[in-house]
Order: structure tokens, then sequence, then C-alpha cells
């Protein structure tokens, strides 16, 4: 399924930031009491709304249980009619869509 149409493209600048702390309280020592310098990232506010998404698609389920099972009843009791119009047109779109991009 293509989600391209629903979410709009998120750009990152895809940068990550490094930065040294000397003389930091949390500096570790070394074996021979020599402080060493801690590294942290920072990353680009694209980069964290990215992660944001990916973590909420990922929460997201797959299948519509709900949807799925009012189908199942629909169809069960002949309640459930296929337009072939709209079909028709759907594909339509979709075809026209895709030969445009």
């Amino acid at each position: 399924m293509k989600l391209t149409s629903v979410l709009p493209q998120i750009k990152t600048d895809n940068k990550v930031r490094s930065k040294r702390t000397e003389g930091d309280s949390a500096a570790k020592t070394a074996v021979g009491g020599t402080p060493v310098s801690a590294d942290r990232v920072e990353l680009s506010t694209g980069s964290q709304d990215v992660r944001k998404a990916r973590e909420i698609l990922r929460q997201t389920p797959d299948v519509r249980l709900d949807k799925v099972e009012a189908l199942k009843e629909q169809i069960a009791s002949g309640e459930y009619v296929v337009d072939p119009h709209r079909i028709a047109d759907n594909m339509l779109l979709n075809l026209l869509s895709e030969s445009v991009n």
C-alpha cells in the first residue's frame, strides 16, 4: 500500500552533530586516571520527526479488524454491494496519477 499520497514527504538534512564534552562532570576517567571526553550525538529535528513517524507506524496495525468484521457481516447478510462504476473510476484515477508521476 502506498502512503505517499497520505503522508507528506518528510525532508531531513541527515546531519548528525557530535560534540565532545571535556571537563564535563559526567566525563569518564581512563585506567590511568586521566579524564576521557564523552561523545554526545544530537539528531536534527527532521530526523527526530522521522523517528516519531516510524514509531507511530510501528504501533499502527496492518489490518483494521473492525473494518474486516463489518465487511464480513455485510457480505454474509447480502448487504454488500459492489459499484462497478466507482471501481472503474478509481482504477482510471490510479492509472492516470501513476503516469503523471
